[in-house]
């Protein structure tokens, strides 16, 4: 194998997958570009603040009294040039920005000489003029010497350096004499332009700085689910990078401290003395039943930025559901070592970039779990087969329909789902999307005119998939991740039994039915309620500083790439 190949070769294998521990949370890597144009931005404010001052000052020398007065800048340029320097032994990046460019400025002077007789005066204009001065300045992203993560301006950093001035008197009789003393004045009008520059300058990097700090680190993130207002941790925790990025990563971690769950009990349905449910047997049925729209996944979703709504431009699609005997986590893939971070995390040379994790997902979907997002009773309304009323975790979510296929099968009975689910779930991403899969148990209990009106109970076991897509939207100020989410179950075993009697056979059409409307509920009903309960959305710690109008969403094996090219700054 030649050495291109070789290179080659590994830069695609780092592509694949992240390297530790950006393999975790939240992963946001903005471009050299865009830093770039965050100080193109800055210095413009600086310029526009510079032309509006104007200064005065004045000086003795060689016995002649000189003052100016009016001094403002008829013309300034400022073109920065950043350059990206990772510390070797922090998590910390150096952005060292040099500013060059042409200035002129105009002013009003006055020169007064004295003698022991008289007194001569002089006023006139003054025209001065830098080309390819030099400005240097410094800004920290990072760690500081306190462990403290932030971004950290340092003011002694910046010099100034007019290089050679050219210097012109006019408007009066004794320009001609003031020109030809030109290097006595020359110093005090450098000092004062250069002192000045650097103040400005110092002062809207600063608040540069200040802005975008505030807008990643001083976030009070949260959640509203199922009743709570949940805090999540999206503060930075890291800031490093290479010549061509800066990358900042976040947990991304809710905080479950604060929240009480309410314990429901489960009584069992069946005696201690029964056999266990088989999960390795199929369904009294003796096949397994699959429900949910299907469709053909997709690598990549473009989109405009969603203003103000939860509907973007996205199309969510999914893959047809494929049943997963095991529900462990994703397999851990060996991780490579630290190289070129900016060449080994995945984004754009342009713009921002973001990568969530599929650690992040699936803990977020964990804490659904603890929080009870799959745990709801939905009981037949009085005379009505295909309606429910449904209460989800405690609250009541209202009465939905439930599409039946045969309407004489449970017309004579009250039934009532009790759906939970039993373990935590495991999230799959991949080029179609994202998955996520869990196991629920439903227990189903049918009163009514059967065997002498004895009560039949239903213990079904089942697995659940959510698959979808994910939007972005901007909305009261904060960019959300909004799901779009279907669902689709496989039925492993449903066991009947009258009253606590051992497990019976019952009508082949009341299974079906009981099957069905428990799949119509876990494959249109549940995915509704989810997508009600989730509509805000996950935010993402992108400032608002940045507005993003078109992004590119790609899925690939561990991770989603939210990538903005063109980014419009406001400061």
């Amino acid at each position: 194998m030649t050495p291109l190949i070789l290179l080659l070769t590994v830069l695609a294998t780092c592509q694949a997958s992240l390297t530790p521990p950006f393999d975790r949370g939240v992963v946001v890597k903005v471009s050299e570009q865009l830093i770039r144009d965050i100080g193109k931005v800055i210095t413009d404010k600086a310029v526009e603040e510079i032309k509006e001052t104007m200064l005065s000052g004045e000086a003795v020398e060689s016995g002649i009294e000189f003052s100016y007065w009016h001094l403002r800048f008829t013309d300034l340029t400022m073109l920065p040039v950043i350059d990206l320097n990772k510390d070797p032994n922090k998590d910390k990046l150096v952005l060292d920005a040099t500013i060059r460019g042409d200035l002129g400025v105009a002013s009003r002077w006055r020169a007064i000489y004295r003698t022991w007789i008289h007194k001569f005066q002089f006023t006139g204009n003054v025209d001065v003029a830098a080309s390819g001065y030099r400005v240097t300045t410094r800004v920290v992203l990072g760690e500081d010497d306190n462990g403290v993560v932030g971004f950290k301006h340092d003011p002694t950093a910046c010099s100034v350096d007019l290089g050679g001035l050219d210097i012109n008197f006019s408007g009066s009789k004794a320009s001609w004499l003031i020109n030809l003393m030109i290097g006595f004045f020359e110093q005090e009008i450098r000092d004062v332009l250069e002192h000045y520059i650097c103040i400005a300058i110092n002062e809207k990097v600063k608040e540069g700085a200040y802005e975008l700090e505030t807008a990643v680190f001083d976030r009070y993130d949260f959640v509203n689910i199922l009743g709570h207002r949940i805090e999540i941790n999206n503060r930075p925790n890291r800031i490093t990078g290479g010549n061509t990025c800066a990358i900042i990563t976040a947990l991304g971690q809710l905080n479950l401290t604060m929240v009480e769950t309410e314990k429901i009990p489960t009584k069992p349905f069946f005696p201690p003395t029964q056999p266990p449910i088989d999960e390795t047997t199929s369904s009294s049925r003796m096949e397994t039943k699959t429900t949910g729209t299907t469709g053909s996944g997709s690598a990549t979703t473009t989109g405009k930025t969603s203003w103000g709504t939860t509907t973007g431009a996205l199309t969510s699609s999914y893959t047809s559901v494929v049943y997963v005997p095991e529900f462990s986590d994703p397999v851990v893939r060996k991780k490579r070592s630290d190289i070129d971070l900016c060449s080994v995390i995945p984004g754009n040379s342009r713009g921002v970039s973001v990568i969530v994790t599929e650690e992040m997902i699936s803990g977020f979907a964990k804490d659904m779990h603890k929080l009870k997002l799959i745990d709801y009773t939905a009981t037949q309304a009085r005379g009505v087969v295909d309606e429910y009323h449904v209460m989800w975790s405690g609250r009541d979510a209202g009465t939905v329909t439930i599409p039946t296929s045969e309407h004489e099968a449970l017309k004579n009975f009250n039934v009532r789902f009790r759906i939970t689910s039993t373990t935590a779930p495991s999230v799959n991403i991949n080029s179609d999307g994202i998955a996520i899969y869990s196991r629920l148990r439903a227990r189903v209990t049918l009163e009514g005119k059967w065997e002498q009106n004895r009560v039949i109970k239903v213990e079904i076991h089942t697995s659940l998939q959510f698959s979808g897509n994910l939007d972005l939207v901007f909305e009261d100020g904060m960019y959300n991740l909004v799901p779009t989410v279907f669902g689709s179950s496989d039925i492993t075993k449903a066991q009947f039994s009258i009253g606590a009697i051992s497990p019976v056979n019952v009508p082949g059409y009341i299974v079906d039915e009981v099957e069905n409307q428990l799949d119509n509920m876990l494959g249109r009903m549940l995915p509704d309620l989810i997508r009600e309960e989730l509509k805000t959305g996950y935010p993402l710690n992108i400032p608002n500083n940045l507005l993003i109008t078109d992004f590119n969403i790609e899925y690939t094996d561990d991770y989603l790439l939210i990538t903005a090219e063109d980014v419009v700054i406001e400061l």
